[in-house]
C-alpha cells in the first residue's frame, strides 16, 4: 500500500535518522518491480530507519507488511538484520516490531498480522541500524489488509500515489523542502484543486485525502472526481482533520473504459503563526482493483533539466552502462532531462580561444532551444586538466558563457556544478584544483541568475576512492548524490562520513522530552486559558485546537497534533467535566478552565529537551545536569534565523552536558547557532566542572574567544548573525573559523591541550555564562580535520541553514 522506498516521501519525516536508498536498473525474478539498494552506503546513524504515516481504512483491523525480493547485495555474504515496525501516530508507542535478515536469494518478507484500529493513523517504519548496519536489495514495501469488513481491501488492489510528478496542475515537479515549506509525507503540498487522471474500466476506486483545513478555519470545500468530463454528485467528503479513504462508484457500461479525474480539493494559505503548510484536502493516494485495466494519464511534458559537462556529468563509469548516470536517476525521479554533456568535451572544443561574450553565443544558443527549466554547467574539469584555456582565462570564458546564456534567454536560471573530486588533483600552470573551485564559485556573484551547486564537497578527496569507478569519474554513489542535490535533496554529504566523530548532535536527530514546558500561544477571539503539566518523552510543537464548542463536561471536543500538525494524534476528544486531557502518548496533560471555548479558539506551545542523543553511534548523549530538568533548552520546530529548520532554543539558565569521557588534545568541536546578544557573556560550549576541558563564548560585543583556564584565544565576530563555528584545540596552532574562514587571533598564544574529560552546550557550568539564542547542531571530532572535512561542513551549513 505504501510503494517505493526511494520515493521521497520516506524520508520526509525524519531525514537526519533516515538511510540513502539507490534505484537500480535491474528487475526481480518476474521482470515486474525495480530494485533499490537499501543503506547501499551503510553510513546511516545508529536507529535510522524511514518511515511513511498511515491511515488505517474504515473497517479494516489487522494488517501485514510485506517487503519484495529481499536478498543480499551483490557481493556481500552477509549483513545484520534489519526491522519492519509499526508505530503510533506520534512515534513514541511501538505496535509491532519483526526482525528479519537478508538472505542471499530473492524472497518475500512479511510480517505476522498486526491488530489495528480502524480509522487511526499510524507510522510503517523500516529500521536498517538497530543492531548494525544492514544493507540489501529489495522492491516495494506493502502494508496489506487481511482483516476487514469492506471486500474491497481483501482483494487486490493497487495503490496511486498522488505523487507530484503525476499530478495535473499541480504547482511543482517535486515535494516542497524543509526550507521552502515544512514537509508533510502524506501529500505534496499546495495542489489547489490539481488532479490524478486515470484511464480506467474500474467499477469503483478509493480516494485517499488528508484534510487539514477543518484544523484551522472549518471545512470550506470538498474535492470532486470527473467521470468522462462530467463532475459525479455528490462531491467526495473526506473526514475533517483527519486523513480518510472515500469510496466513489464509477457508473457506466461493464468493462468500459472511462476518463477519471480525481481533484485534490480547495485550498487555502495559513491563518496562525507557524503553520507553515498548506491547508485544504489534499489528495495522497488512489487505490484500484488490481483486476481492472487502469492506466495513469501523464502530465505534459514539462521544461527539461539541461546539463553541460563532461564525462563526469554524462554518467561515464556508472555500473550499467548509464543507468545511473545523473541523467537517468533524475528521470527516474519525474524530472525530463535533455543532456548536453560529452566524453571528453570542453569549452574550449565550442567556443574556440578568443575571450568574448560573442564567442560564447552559439553554444548559449544550442543550450537553451529545449527552453529548459534550468541549465547545469558542469564544464571546464578537461580544459583546466588538459591546459585547453589557462586558468584564469578559462575562469574569464566561463563567466562569458554565463552571460551568453542571460543575454539570449534572461528568464532561464542557470547552476554551477563544481567539479566532484578526485584521488590525484594536479596542480596546472600553478594553480590548485581548490583555487579554479573557489573561483568557479566566484562566477555566481553578482548573478541572480546564477545559483552554485557545489558538488566538490559531496565526498572529500580522501573519499573519492569510495565515490569514483576510475578515481576521477563519480561511480554509482557518486552520482546518485549529484543527481539528488539537483532534484533538491537534502545536501548530500553528512557530518556522519567524519571517520574522526566523536559525538554527534542535530536538532532534527533523537531529541528526549522534559518535565519544563514553553510558554503557551493562544490564538482565536479571547480565549480562554489552559495550563499544561507532566513529563514529555520527546521534545516536540503541540498544538490543540478546539472543533466542537463548549464547556468541559459538555459537548465541547478537541483535537491535538505534534509539530505543526504534521503529526495528527487524536481527533474529536471529548473534554470531560474536570477539564484535564491527557495528550497521550505524550505524557503531557491539558487542563481547561471551567469557561466556554468556540471552535476557533486554538492553543501551541513546545515541550523541552532533557536528552540530544549523539547519532554518530558512539552513544555520547548530551543531558541536563544532574536530571534537573529545569536546564531544558526548549524546542524550536522553525528557527526564523536559520531556514525554518528546527533548533534548540537556550537561554541563559539551560543547558545540556555531556560527562564521563576523555579526549585528549587535538581535537575539534563544530557548532551551528548564534547569541541574540552580544552585550553579555554568552557561551556556545563550556565546561561540567572546573578543568573539564574548555569555554568558547562571545566575551566582548565584538569577540568571541576559546579559554581553557590557562590560555586564551580571540577573534573577531559578530555572534548575533547565524554562523557555522570550526574550534581547532591544538596548541600553538589552535583555530576559531567562522563559516569557513581561519579567522586572526588576538592574542595568538597557545592553548594547553587539556584534555577533553566534560562538555556543556548552552552554558558554562562553572561561571554560568549562558547562551539566548538558537543552536541547530554541534559535533565533536577527535584530530584536527582537514580542509576538505571543514568546506563540507561549510557547505553543507549553509545549503541547510540558509548561512550567508
Amino acid at each position: 500500500m505504501l510503494g517505493n522506498l526511494n520515493h521521497p516521501a520516506w524520508q520526509a519525516s525524519a531525514p537526519t535518522m533516515a538511510f540513502r536508498v539507490k534505484p537500480l536498473s535491474g528487475a526481480d525474478a518476474k521482470n515486474l518491480r525495480s530494485l533499490v539498494h537499501v543503506n547501499y552506503d551503510e553510513t546511516s546513524p545508529a536507529g535510522s530507519y524511514r518511515e511513511r504515516p498511515f491511515a488505517c481504512p474504515d473497517g479494516v483491523t489487522a494488517i501485514v507488511i510485506e517487503l519484495e525480493n529481499v536478498q543480499l547485495a551483490g557481493g556481500d555474504s552477509s549483513t545484520e538484520p534489519f526491522l519492519l515496525q509499526v508505530l503510533d501516530a506520534s512515534g513514541i508507542t511501538q505496535v509491532a516490531s519483526q526482525s528479519f535478515t537478508p538472505g542471499s536469494a530473492a524472497a518475500l518478507v512479511a510480517t505476522s498480522p498486526i491488530a489495528l484500529t480502524a480509522g487511526a493513523e499510524y507510522r510503517v517504519r523500516l529500521v536498517c541500524n538497530s543492531t548494525g548496519q544492514s544493507s540489501f536489495l529489495c522492491g516495494r514495501l506493502r502494508v496489506r489488509p487481511v482483516s476487514a469488513t469492506a471486500e474491497f481491501w481483501l482483494k487486490p488492489f493497487t495503490r496511486l500515489d498522488a505523487d507530484p510528478t503525476v499530478l495535473h496542475g499541480n504547482m511543482g515537479p517535486a515535494y516542497p523542502t524543509v526550507a521552502t515549506c515544512a514537509k508533510d509525507p502524506r501529500f505534496a503540498s499546495h495542489t489547489q484543486l490539481a488532479y490524478l487522471e486515470l484511464s480506467t474500466t474500474a467499477a469503483e476506486i478509493y480516494a485517499q485525502y488528508c484534510n487539514t483545513i477543518a484544523l484551522v478555519s472549518g471545512n470550506r470545500g470538498q474535492p470532486s472526481v470527473f467521470i468522462d468530463q462530467r463532475p459525479l454528485d455528490p462531491p467526495l467528503q473526506p473526514a475533517g482533520n483527519t486523513t480518510s479513504y472515500v469510496r466513489a462508484a464509477l457508473p457506466s457500461q461493464p468493462l468500459a473504459r472511462k476518463s477519471v479525474r480525481i481533484f485534490s480539493g480547495p485550498q487555502m494559505s495559513p491563518v496562525y503563526p507557524n503553520m507553515t503548510d498548506n491547508h485544504g484536502n489534499h489528495l495522497c493516494a488512489v487505490y484500484v482493483p488490481s483486476g481492472d485495466d487502469t492506466e495513469v494519464v501523464p502530465v505534459p511534458a514539462r521544461r527539461p533539466v539541461v546539463p553541460y559537462g563532461d564525462s563526469k556529468t554524462a554518467g561515464f563509469w556508472s555500473l550499467s552502462a548509464g543507468r545511473d548516470s545523473i541523467t537517468f536517476l533524475l528521470r527516474d525521479r519525474g524530472i525530463p532531462v535533455v543532456s548536453f554533456a560529452a566524453g571528453g568535451w570542453t569549452l574550449h572544443a565550442e567556443t574556440g580561444s578568443t575571450l568574448s561574450v560573442d564567442a560564447c553565443l552559439p553554444l548559449a544558443r544550442r543550450l537553451v532551444e529545449c527552453l529548459p527549466s534550468k541549465i547545469i554547467v558542469g564544464i571546464g574539469r578537461n580544459d583546466f586538466n588538459s591546459s585547453k584555456f589557462a586558468p584564469s582565462d578559462l575562469i574569464t570564458q566561463l563567466n562569458n558563457l554565463l552571460l551568453a546564456i542571460h543575454q539570449v534567454a534572461p528568464w532561464i536560471p542557470v547552476e554551477l556544478l563544481t567539479w566532484t573530486r578526485e584521488v590525484t588533483e594536479t596542480d596546472r600552470g600553478g594553480v590548485s584544483w581548490a583555487a579554479m573551485r573557489a573561483s568557479f564559485l566566484g562566477l555566481a556573484t553578482g548573478k541572480p541568475w546564477v545559483s552554485v551547486l557545489d558538488a566538490a564537497r559531496y565526498w572529500t578527496q580522501a573519499e573519492a576512492g569510495s565515490f569514483t569507478s576510475d578515481a576521477v569519474h563519480p561511480n554509482d554513489r557518486g552520482q546518485e548524490l549529484i543527481s539528488s542535490a539537483i532534484a533538491g535533496d537534502e545536501f548530500p554529504w553528512t557530518p556522519k562520513r567524519l571517520s574522526s566523530l566523536f559525538a554527534y548532535y542535530s536538532a532534527e536527530g533523537r531529541l528526549g522530552g522534559s518535565s519544563l514546558i514553553g510558554a503557551v500561544t493562544a490564538s482565536g477571539t479571547s480565549p480562554p486559558s489552559i495550563t499544561v503539566s507532566g513529563t514529555a518523552v520527546m521534545a516536540c510543537r503541540v498544538r490543540v485546537e478546539v472543533n466542537t464548542g463548549g464547556t468541559p463536561g459538555g459537548a465541547m471536543k478537541i483535537s491535538y497534533s505534534f509539530n505543526a500538525g504534521r503529526q495528527r494524534i487524536r481527533q474529536n476528544v471529548a473534554v470531560p467535566s474536570n477539564g484535564v486531557v491527557e495528550l497521550a502518548p505524550l505524557g503531557v496533560s491539558v487542563t481547561f478552565s471551567s469557561a466556554t471555548y468556540n471552535n476557533l479558539h486554538a492553543y501551541e506551545f513546545n515541550t523541552c529537551v532533557a536528552q540530544w542523543y549523539d547519532l554518530s553511534g558512539n552513544g555520547n548523549h548530551m543531558v541536563v545536569p544532574a536530571g534537573n530538568n529545569a536546564y531544558s533548552p526548549e524546542f524550536n520546530l522553525s528557527s526564523s534565523a536559520f531556514g525554518k529548520r528546527p533548533a534548540l532554543a537556550f537561554t541563559p539558565t539551560r543547558r545540556l552536558r555531556l560527562t564521563g569521557i576523555s579526549l585528549a588534545a587535538p581535537y575539534t568541536l563544530f557548532l551551528v547557532g548564534r547569541c541574540a546578544s552580544q552585550a553579555s557573556v554568552r557561551a556556545f560550549f563550556g565546561r561540567t566542572e572546573v578543568g573539564s576541558g574548555l569555554i568558547f563564548y562571545a566575551n566582548t560585543p565584538t569577540l568571541v574567544a576559546i579559554n581553557d583556564e590557562t590560555s586564551q584565544i580571540n577573534a573577531t565576530v559578530n555572534a548575533t548573525l547565524p554562523h557555522c563555528y570550526i574550534l581547532e584545540v591544538n596548541g600553538a596552532s589552535s583555530k576559531i573559523i567562522v563559516d569557513g574562514v581561519s579567522l586572526p587571533l588576538t592574542p595568538n598564544s597557545t592553548l594547553s591541550n587539556k584534555t577533553l574529560t566534560g562538555l556543556s552546550i548552552g552554558s558554562d557550568a562553572v561561571e554560568g555564562w549562558g547562551l539566548d539564542s538558537d543552536v541547530m547542531e554541534a559535533g565533536v571530532c577527535s584530530g584536527v580535520l582537514s580542509q576538505d572535512e571543514i568546506d563540507a561542513i561549510v557547505a553543507r551549513a549553509r545549503h541547510r541553514y540558509r548561512l550567508p
